[in-house]
């Protein structure tokens, strides 16, 4: 039976999205008998982070953890490193959970104790409105706003079918032995992530199981200034340097990608003045692929160059 759980949260220049957070924590249901505390991990934030984390301090369980070096995965792995729960429960400084969440982490965790993993419902709200451009393309967007459903049932996870980051636990002894990958994650406001879906996927490669517990939601909170253009188009860009890092880009021509990318651009600029919202979305959609790829493959030369 789990016995100590701990629920992680790595924050940068967040602080009135972090408040929001932990009061939603204070509503937290909490087993009977549940040792738990809450690691959260400042990296190098440069607003008021540290003043909120001191005064919520002082009625939930907070291990205040500072990580100096930019980066969510090295955010991440500091709070591994100090971890010691049986369960280690992962969620961001903008989602605001339900109070069933952690108890009916718990309960999987006990119920099928052959499973090394978990992951619940994200259910993405948008305090302002969801602006019509993102509706009518959802089916492509989902991911960029981190929304996940599979289900109403207890399922197997797979490598086609895996939790996103603001929503799954690990088995503690599980965690400690696979720490996040650093070269994954983002980087300050650069919107690169796949880092825990790397960890989940090395997992299943190991022959760990996983589980999808429905009971256990969260919603994540769009301000504003992210239901925009810019923002999906920065989220695409993460996404083709995601495609160079995996080995997979459209193409290793650098020149092709450049010029798509300025193609497409043009295009998206130009089609939100006369066109549907799917027509110019997809051309900035390919324009942020193109231009992640090109500068991921520059990177990757330069650093070739470097060691030359």
């Amino acid at each position: 039976m789990i016995q100590s759980a701990e629920i992680a949260i790595c924050t940068w220049n967040r602080s009135a999205s972090l408040a929001r957070t932990l009061d939603s924590l204070r509503e937290l249901k909490i087993p009977v008998g549940l040792d738990w505390r809450i690691l959260l991990v400042d990296n190098h934030s440069t607003d008021d982070t540290a003043d909120v984390i001191d005064a919520y301090a002082e009625t939930l369980p907070i291990v205040p953890l500072v990580e100096l070096q930019q980066g969510h995965t090295l955010a991440r792995n500091r709070a591994v490193a100090e971890s010691r729960a049986e369960l280690i429960i992962w969620t961001d400084d903008d989602v605001l959970v339900e109070p069933d969440w952690l108890s009916a982490y718990i309960a999987a965790a006990n119920q099928w104790p052959e499973a090394s993993f978990f992951g619940g419902r994200i259910e993405p709200v948008f305090p302002a409105g969801r602006p019509r451009w993102i509706s009518e393309n959802w089916n492509q967007l989902a991911g960029c706003f981190a929304a996940r459903d599979l289900g109403g049932e207890v399922t197997p996870l797979t490598l086609q079918r895996l939790p996103y980051g603001a929503n799954f636990a690990l088995r503690g002894d599980v965690q400690r032995a696979f720490p996040f990958n650093p070269d994954l994650g983002r980087r300050g406001p650069a919107v690169v992530g796949e880092d825990e879906l790397d960890l989940l996927r090395r997992l299943l490669d190991s022959g760990h199981q996983g589980l999808w517990v429905p009971q256990s939601s969260v919603q994540h909170v769009i301000p504003p200034e992210r239901a925009n253009p810019r923002y999906v188009f920065d989220y695409f860009v993460g996404q083709g340097a995601v495609l160079v890092n995996k080995g997979t880009p459209w193409t290793r021509s650098r020149w092709s990608l450049r010029w798509q990318y300025l193609w497409h651009q043009f295009a998206s600029e130009l089609g939100q003045w006369a066109l549907p919202s799917p027509a110019w979305f997809a051309h900035l959609a390919r324009a942020g692929l193109a231009l992640g790829q090109w500068q991921a493959l520059v990177q990757q030369q330069r650093e070739i160059g470097e060691k030359n």
